[in-house]
Formats: C-alpha cells, sequence, structure tokens
C-alpha cells in the first residue's frame, strides 16, 4: 500500500456510491427505519454526514433508496426518557442554542430526530420537557401521561417579567441557553452530573430591588444556589 498526505474529500464520493452504501445498510437492518448512528456502526463506504451532504436530510437520503422501510417502534419504545433527554442536552450544549430539524439531522446525534416527535408529540415539546428535566422538576422514572406533564409547563405571564418575582419559562430558557445548562459557578451540568438540578438565581435579590430580567439572572446549580445562603434566590423548579 502506498501512502500519501492526500486523502479522499466526502464531496467527490459519487451520489450513486452513497446509495448503494444506503441500500447495503437497510438490507442488513430488514429494511426497516434506521437511524444515522446505525448506519455509521456499520457503514463503510461513508459516513452519515457524506449521506446528509448528498440529500439534504436523513429523511431525503431514506426515502430515496426506492424501498417503503418499515417503522422499528420496539426499538424506539426501550429508549427511555432520560435517555433522549440528556442526548438532546448534549447536543443542544454543543451547538449553544436550541437545534433545528437541519442541525439536529446534521449533528452526530444517537437518536432521530422523528424519534423525538413521536415520543413527546413534536420537537418543541421535546425541547419544553428538556427544560423541566435540566431544572430538576422530572423524575427519573415518570408515570404521568405526556398530556398532563406539557400541561404541567407554566405558561408565559402577560405581565412584566422585571415586575414579578417569577421567572417566566421564555426567560428561565433564555438563562439557561446563555449560560449552556451550566452551573455559573461550578459548571456542573444534569447532563454532565446526573441528578443535579439547576436554579435561575436573582444576581441582585428581588426583595432588594433585583428585576426579574435577563441580565440580573443567572445558572446555578442546587448546591450553589444554597451555598449562598440568600433567601431571596429563585428556584427555577418552583
Amino acid at each position: 500500500m502506498k501512502y500519501s498526505l492526500g486523502r479522499e474529500r466526502i464531496d467527490t464520493i459519487p451520489k450513486r456510491v452513497v446509495l448503494e452504501e444506503l441500500r447495503r445498510v437497510a438490507k442488513h437492518y430488514d429494511y426497516r427505519r434506521f437511524s444515522r448512528h446505525e448506519f455509521d456502526a456499520i457503514a463503510t463506504a461513508c459516513k452519515g454526514a457524506t449521506v446528509i451532504s448528498k440529500f439534504g436530510s436523513w429523511d431525503n437520503a431514506l426515502n430515496a433508496i426506492g424501498v417503503t422501510l418499515k417503522q422499528h417502534k420496539a426499538n424506539r419504545k426501550q429508549i427511555s426518557d432520560k435517555d433522549l433527554l440528556v442526548e438532546l442536552g448534549r447536543i443542544w450544549s454543543s451547538k449553544g442554542h436550541r437545534p433545528s430539524k437541519a442541525e439536529w439531522e446534521a449533528s452526530d446525534a444517537k437518536y432521530s430526530y422523528t424519534t423525538y416527535k413521536s415520543r413527546f408529540d413534536g420537537w418543541l415539546n421535546a425541547c419544553a420537557k428538556f427544560i423541566e428535566f435540566v431544572s430538576g422538576r422530572l423524575p427519573e422514572e415518570e408515570t404521568e401521561s405526556r398530556d398532563e406533564t406539557i400541561d404541567k409547563i407554566v405558561p408565559v405571564t402577560p405581565i412584566l417579567p422585571e415586575k414579578i418575582r417569577y421567572v417566566p419559562l421564555k426567560l428561565r430558557l433564555k438563562v439557561l441557553q446563555r449560560d449552556n445548562f451550566k452551573c455559573f459557578f461550578c459548571g456542573k451540568s444534569p447532563v454532565t452530573h446526573p441528578g443535579s438540578a439547576l436554579h435561575v438565581d436573582h444576581i441582585t435579590p428581588f426583595a432588594k430591588g433585583g428585576k426579574t430580567e435577563l441580565n440580573n439572572l443567572q445558572t446555578l446549580c442546587e448546591e450553589c444556589n444554597w451555598g449562598k445562603g440568600d433567601e431571596n434566590s429563585l428556584n427555577v423548579s418552583s
């Protein structure tokens, strides 16, 4: 074998080669729908990133195979909500913002976009569930229905945020997203430290005139927030 510093660029791989690899992998999985992660596990001719670059999205690629792929609902049911939410947090943190469908499908996510839509009745519902998860409001094993859980998400209040102590959901999301879902003091996150909870804390206490606005709020883990010893700190989960 001759060695060279050059390497084959993914954009030089013919589309027909990518399509042939997709068909080979589809046959391996007995013509059921498979995720990008499953594809990468056995593909040899190319990787999922190449597939998406050729077809625009993972769904487009699977539709181009020319065979109706069976849904694989059994595997989806074996994935716990916690596993899905931890993976959502990993991708969300890497992007620095709530990932779109295109960003999700272009990432190295373990689970497909459609898995989240199916499990949580929509992508935005999945993201809202994640906010509850990082806030420590969801138990590891849920017994309530999806609708009951989503109904518990407090809607954004029409009152100006700076005039109230409670932090509306939309503002909480902005604070958590700005701080990358990590404690401002110690860097702890529910994604890296399972079981930990994040609080949204007033920097200048509300009781001392601090406003409920983005610049006066910070993300703290439960331990750091309690460690401050300030009774005026605000807990996201309250």
